[in-house]
């Protein structure tokens, strides 16, 4: 479906619906239907203008939170309540919540630390780090005691006890994405090369780039278990966890980047943003081994 007239940037699927945001300055919300075919379709159901491109998206709680390219971070309330976070200067590349903490990185080399104060029923900076993180920020993801911060030159392991940089792992490549499995960090370079690391950040997996090339985004996928990646060039890597063995990949796109990815963590169905503002819904067949 044509969603959008440019890029989709982000995905996030709730309960009931499914949330896009796009290089056109717009969040859309969706209604998923069953056609008599039994394909999934999608039905707009609320247009909402952000000012900006919004680069990630996060469901939390009660809360929709849109990371833009100014820096800021609009949340949204279904109830209407707006919020607005101002404290990166730079894009807000990705979001993710931690026990109640709300964690932001950014093209300015930080992570911000949110918590809701009760009081003013605001969202608060509570922690900034950037001491040690040497590049802008990709990726976030938390294992163990351990906030692994993905960016354009590596990993930055950080310390959640002290919110303290405590080691960088290499190589120093741009990071594609973090995915937690099993006790280790799967960690896949936008050159489409792939390394998992220990939760104490020792390397025990290298492989050189995937043949489909160069990496977006990637999604972990409940059903196989598999890692999906999507490709500079419109292809899907699926990799079988946790052998780590590439099953297959194809042609989802023509002449068109495979922006972002999401899962939705049952049944394993999983939604695709383009770069030319489609959004396409999949399933993975269980009953074919790929």
């Amino acid at each position: 479906t044509g969603a959008h007239k440019d890029a989709v940037m982000s995905v996030v699927m709730a309960a009931d619906c499914i949330y896009t945001a796009s290089r056109d300055k717009t969040l859309k919300r969706w209604k998923v239907n069953v056609a008599g075919t039994g394909k999934f379709e999608l039905q707009p159901e609320l247009e909402v203008p952000l000012g900006d491109v919004c680069w990630c998206l996060i469901s939390a709680g009660d809360w929709l939170f849109c990371g833009l390219g100014d820096g800021t971070i609009k949340g949204f309330m279904k109830s209407g309540q707006q919020t607005v976070l101002n404290g990166h200067t730079k894009r807000v590349s990705c979001l993710m919540t931690h026990q109640h903490v709300l964690l932001s990185g950014a093209s300015d080399g930080s992570v911000r630390c949110w918590q809701m104060n009760q009081h003013t029923t605001t969202f608060e900076c509570t922690h900034s780090i950037s001491e040690g993180v040497s590049s802008s920020v990709q990726a976030l993801a938390v294992l163990g005691e351990g906030l692994w911060v993905g960016g354009t030159s590596g990993v930055a392991l950080v310390e959640l006890a002290t919110l303290k940089v405590v080691k960088q792992l290499d190589p120093r490549k741009f990071v594609a994405g973090l995915l937690q499995f099993d006790g280790h960090m799967i960690v896949v370079y936008a050159d489409g090369s792939i390394c998992i690391f220990d939760g104490l950040g020792a390397l025990k997996h290298q492989q050189p780039a995937l043949p489909a090339g160069p990496v977006l985004c990637i999604a972990g996928l409940e059903s196989g278990p598999r890692v999906l990646c999507g490709h500079a060039k419109g292809q899907i890597s699926s990799i079988t966890l946790p052998s780590f063995v590439l099953k297959k990949h194809w042609q989802a796109l023509e002449r068109c980047k495979v922006q972002t990815l999401c899962t939705a963590g049952h049944d394993g169905i999983y939604v695709l943003g383009a770069e030319n503002g489609t959004v396409q819904l999949w399933q993975r067949d269980a009953s074919v081994d790929q």
